[in-house]
């Protein structure tokens, strides 16, 4: 570098610093919301009952028209009314909207009386942008069931961290459930007279075909609260202040489309920030569509995952359904849970919505 280039970059970096310092300084505001949110009493929102009304929304990636409207005859099918945001079918980039307008049709749900539920569209990408222009206050004010899985992974976590609402990793509403998925949805989500009346049920979700337990702790079994989704999405938040908090919790992850070094290298993300270490068990998904390219000098993801996560020391199990599987349970965030290694199930030892 010559010496007028180096003049050149100190002087740009000193004009840069205080938009630099102002950056820090909302970061850490932003934690300390965070921090205090960790205080709060758990909400739960009221339980999904057929003639309610489901908002959609599409915080991420833009939708096609057709796919708007199949997801919404869809719901419709299933008894529910259903009131579309202000950004369906639009497209900015690779994102339905600006920051600013998915922000403010979120928050146009939340704060809607004639919406009982939100379900995000799709996930794709875009989440994280507008993260810091949701009011969380007034989440909490108005505790709703909100749904989405992927990219949605943001959404969900940093909600239940900063606001103490229960929230739900789950289908999207582009298209119609599988039956298997629609299942899941309702036993977590819904209720009727007659469940209500009873003592609540644990919800038992056992594995399916291809699980493995690739660790089982000291005894097989763990128990904390349920948070997770998306590996990418974790990974990414990880050392910002829209991180996980995974002490004593049980994490579930899985993803799509990623090399396995990829995987190796986000997984090795949150063992360097020792997010894994904190954590009580970890259930892990299906990598859909994550075979390496050139097989031959590469790892499995399975070789990935034995790799990195064996000598963890806790409960582990691999092969579990959800998320970017056509078939997958609905995982509540910040309810107690138990994994059982042994027998590949995971089990809600709580109700995740008010009976």
């Amino acid at each position: 570098m010559t010496r007028r280039n180096l003049l050149s970059s100190l002087a740009s970096a000193a004009l840069a610093s205080p938009i630099l310092a102002s950056e820090v300084l909302a970061q850490k505001k932003s934690s300390a919301k965070a921090n205090n949110a960790k205080k709060q009493k758990l909400i739960k929102p009221k339980a999904l009952q057929s003639g309610m009304t489901i908002g959609l929304v599409y915080p991420a990636g833009w939708t096609k028209q057709e796919d708007v409207e199949l997801g919404k005859a869809y719901l419709e099918k299933l008894g529910y009314n259903v009131i579309l945001g202000a950004n369906a079918g639009k497209q900015h980039g690779y994102l339905s909207a600006t920051d600013k307008e998915r922000a403010t049709e979120f928050m146009s749900a939340v704060e809607n009386p004639a919406i009982d539920a939100i379900i995000c569209a799709r996930g794709g990408y875009g989440t994280m942008r507008m993260l810091e222009m949701l009011d969380y206050t007034s989440i909490r004010k108005h505790p709703k069931i909100i749904c989405g899985y992927s990219d949605i992974t943001a959404l969900i976590n940093i909600i239940y961290e900063r606001s103490g609402l229960v929230t739900f990793h789950g289908p999207g509403a582009m298209a119609s459930f599988h039956e298997f998925t629609e299942k899941s949805f309702m036993d977590v989500l819904t209720t009727n007279p007659e469940k209500a009346a009873k003592p609540y049920s644990p919800v038992i979700m056992p594995p399916t075909e291809g699980w493995k337990a690739m660790n089982l702790g000291k005894n097989g079994k763990a128990k904390g609260r349920l948070v997770g989704g998306n590996l990418t999405l974790l990974s990414m938040t990880t050392g910002t202040p829209l991180e996980i908090n995974t002490k004593g919790a049980l994490l579930f992850f899985e993803d799509v489309t990623e090399e396995p070094y990829r995987i190796d290298r986000m997984i090795t993300q949150l063992l360097l920030a020792g997010k894994l270490q904190e954590c009580a068990g970890i259930a892990i998904g299906q990598f859909t569509k994550c075979d390496a390219e050139d097989a031959a000098h590469s790892f499995t993801v399975q070789e990935v995952l034995e790799d990195r996560l064996k000598g963890l020391g806790r409960p582990i199990v691999t092969g579990l359904q959800f998320g970017h599987v056509p078939q997958k349970y609905t995982y509540p965030i910040g309810v107690q849970a138990e994994l059982d290694a042994a027998n590949g199930t995971l089990t809600l030892l709580e109700s995740a919505v008010q009976l």
